[in-house]
Parts: structure tokens; C-alpha cells; sequence
């Protein structure tokens, strides 16, 4: 209470007095004092009023027990650690709203910085492991057969083990078959062969050198073949190693090198001076529609090449039109590409100038943010 309010209160005591929380504090600790003062003075009031014992050792002894002053001191005593306990009490209680609040005033003005759970996908939740570890087999200590397993053979070249070369598995059979005859012929007893089985190994033989040419040409990779020798299967290989996907109808067949390309003399020389060795996957999909005038989208990371894609049928398609003069200049240009950016028009006047350079085509780009006078002349 400030010294205004106890004037006032004071002076016309019907008036609300307003006491701070420490005075409240403060006020109550003393009602409670109070309170613990009667209830101990009533209390020895009623012992003593109560009749004493005759056994003189035992008066002494509840004399003792029942001194007023010595229960007041006990009682004193149990007041100041209750007191004391419910000050720590109430400063934790204290310190635990102060952090709320300090914790709700950083949410509300930096933010609450949740984590983030993670969504375990149906897929990865019942997944079943079908792989096989060793250590679970337990045929071999039931079988003994198990522990000394058989090594699988070509019975005299019939049939093939899948997942193994047929060539080497072709060699491993005649050889296998070449020692088979030879220990027959030691348990009968004779060294060379029958006149009948020499002709019927060599017609064998040499219907094993046809198989195995059949073999060749099939069995054979992609890049071993030529663009006739290329089979449906073939172009599938070939456009999966190279990532390779179309969607569209009649579609030509990718090329695999320069030399397929159908590009002119000229420019596979230009390219070739430019130094690019093979087409890269976007190349050798787009080049081949370019050539056929189709309308292409092109789908490609960033270096892969797409400039090119589109530049070299371009180019291809200028040098079959007559040379520009004065004549049919007004007409403009043969060819005109649109960017999005100044940066990807430059990179493309760069790119397009390596091939052109050589075809005597003159490339000029027209951006934005530059002298229109010059860019005119």
C-alpha cells in the first residue's frame, strides 16, 4: 500500500484499499500465524484442564511432555520448514510459468521448430527379404548328400546352363567329352577310334561350326553388328543402354554413330573438326525426326547435347536451299531459333557457329538490352 491509498483509507476507511501481492503475501502469513497461535493456546487450555495423574513419576513425566513453551518452540520450529518449504514450492512453480512464457513468446514470434515425422511409405512398412543368407541352409547338416553337391554337366553338348556364356559352356562339353571317349577306349582296350565314330565326330564337328556361326551372328552384341544385322531385340538393348524413350508414331530408328547419321559430307567433316566423337543419347534420338522435318520435343539434362540435336538437321536443311542474294535476301532468313533468355541465344549462336563455320552460313543473334542499330547492320 503507497502512502496515498493509506490516506485515503485512513480518511474514509468504506473506501476498497488496494494491497500489492507481497502485502497479500505477507497479511496471510500473519492470519496464519495467528490462526496456529489460538489453535496451540486451545489446545494447552484443554491439557490443562484435564485431571492430573497420581503417580508422581508420571506427572513429571507429562509435565514434561505437555510444557507449553516447549511445544511452542516445536510448533514454531514446524511452521518455519512448512513456510520454508512452500517458498521453494512457489519459486519452482514461478520459474517453471516464467520459461512457459519465455518458450510461448519465442514460438509465437520465431516460430516452432516441430520435427518433422517421417511418413514410412505401405511399400517399406511390409516389406519381405527375399534374400537368402547361408547361414540359414541347414539341408547340408540334414543330407550329407548336400555337402559334396554334384557338379552339373552338358550331357555330350545337349542343352544349355542359363546365366553362363554358351561358347565357354560349348568348350567345356567337347572337352568333357573328348576324355569321357577316351577313358571308354582304355577300359576296352584299344587306343584310336572306330572308322564310324571318327566320320560321326567330324560330321558333328562340322555341324557345330554352323550352329556356332548362327550363334555368332545372334549372340553377338549391337555395337558387333551392322545397321542390317540389327534386330528388334537389338534396337531394344540398344535403346535401354542408352536410356533412351519415344513417344509418338512411326518413328525412325535411332543412329548409332556419326556415320549413320545421314548428315552431308560437309558437315560430318564440320563435325568432326569440332571435335565431338560419338552423339550423345539426345543426338542420336533427335537427329534422325530433325532429318525428317518432324516437329520434336526433347527431353535432356543440362550438356547433354541438345543445342546440337537441333542445329545439325537444321544446317543439313540450308545447304539443299539455294544460296541467299540480293535477289531473294528480302525474304529473310532460312532459319530462325527463339530463347527464352539472352544467355541461351548466345550459347546457341556459339554452338551453331562451330558447324556453320565450315558451310559458309552466317549466324547472327538479335537480344534484347543492346544497341538495335547495331545489332541491325
Amino acid at each position: 500500500m503507497n502512502p496515498t491509498t493509506a490516506a485515503a483509507a485512513a480518511a474514509d476507511p468504506s473506501k476498497p484499499v488496494f494491497l500489492s501481492k507481497a502485502e497479500r503475501q505477507k497479511l496471510a502469513l500473519q492470519r496464519r500465524e495467528e490462526a496456529a497461535n489460538d489453535h496451540k493456546r486451545r489446545a494447552v487450555d484443554h491439557l490443562q484442564s484435564l485431571p492430573r495423574p497420581t503417580n508422581p513419576s508420571s506427572d513429571r513425566r507429562d509435565s514434561d511432555r505437555r510444557d507449553p513453551d516447549r511445544e511452542r518452540d516445536r510448533e514454531r520450529d514446524r511452521d518455519r520448514d512448512r513456510r520454508s518449504r512452500e517458498h521453494s514450492r512457489n519459486e519452482k512453480q514461478a520459474e517453471r510459468e516464467r520459461e512457459k512464457e519465455l518458450d510461448a513468446i519465442k514460438e509465437q514470434y520465431l516460430g516452432s521448430k516441430k520435427p518433422k515425422k517421417r511418413v514410412i511409405k505401405p511399400s517399406e512398412k511390409f516389406r519381405f527379404s527375399f534374400d537368402w543368407e547361408n547361414t540359414e541352409d541347414t539341408s547340408r547338416d540334414m543330407n550329407s548328400l548336400y555337402q559334396n553337391p554334384h557338379e552339373a554337366r552338358l550331357l555330350f553338348g545337349r542343352g544349355f546352363l542359363a546365366g553362363i556364356d554358351r561358347r565357354e559352356q560349348k568348350k567345356q562339353a567337347a572337352r568333357y567329352e573328348k576324355e569321357t571317349r577316351g577313358e571308354i577306349r582304355k577300359k576296352e582296350g584299344r587306343l584310336e577310334e572306330l572308322p564310324e565314330e571318327a566320320a560321326a565326330q567330324k560330321q558333328k564337328e562340322a555341324a557345330a561350326e554352323v550352329y556356332d556361326a548362327f550363334d555368332m551372328r545372334v549372340d553377338r552384341h549391337w555395337s558387333e553388328k551392322k545397321l542390317e544385322e540389327m534386330t528388334e531385340r537389338d534396337w531394344r538393348i540398344f535403346r535401354e543402354d542408352f536410356n533412351i524413350s519415344f513417344k509418338g508414331s512411326k518413328l525412325p530408328r535411332p543412329m548409332r554413330n556419326w556415320a549413320e547419321s545421314r548428315l552431308g559430307g560437309e558437315l560430318l567433316k564440320a563435325v568432326e573438326k569440332a571435335g565431338y566423337k560419338a552423339p550423345s543419347p539426345i543426338q542420336m534420338a533427335a537427329i534422325p525426326l530433325g532429318l525428317q522435318q518432324r516437329d520434336v520435343i526433347g527431353i535432356a539434362e543440362t550438356g547433354s547435347g541438345k543445342t546440337a540435336a537441333f542445329v545439325l538437321p537444321m544446317l543439313t536443311y540450308i545447304t539443299r536451299l539455294p544460296p541467299m542474294t540480293e535477289e531473294n535476301e528480302a525474304e529473310g532468313p532460312y532459319a530462325v531459333v527463339m530463347a527464352p533468355t539472352r544467355e541461351l541465344a548466345q550459347q546457341i549462336e556459339d554452338e551453331t557457329v562451330k558447324f556453320a563455320h565450315y558451310l559458309g552460313i552466317k549466324v547472327v543473334s538479335i537480344v534484347g538490352g543492346q544497341s538495335i542499330e547495331e545489332q541491325g547492320f
